[in-house]
């Protein structure tokens, strides 16, 4: 690692949008499923659990995060 300040802001980089991505993907992904799943006469059904999945999802960002880092920048 030459410059390591450079390979520390590359790493929460990846690690931030990898979390951003998985967040985006898994909310189109609910959002999707519900609309296919959504009988017009009921309310839709996305609710707010389904919201804290896509948070608690994007847990997956960093660590694949670093494995870009270390296998790509490192």
């Amino acid at each position: 690692m030459k410059n390591s300040t450079k390979s520390l802001f590359n790493f929460l980089y990846l690690c931030f949008s990898m979390s951003v991505v998985i967040f985006i993907l898994t909310m189109f992904g609910r959002l999707l499923g519900a609309w296919l799943a959504w009988n017009t006469n009921d309310n839709f059904p996305f609710s707010l659990a389904d919201l804290f999945i896509c948070l608690k999802l994007t847990w997956f960002g960093p660590p694949a995060g670093f494995i870009f880092w270390y296998f790509y920048y490192r």
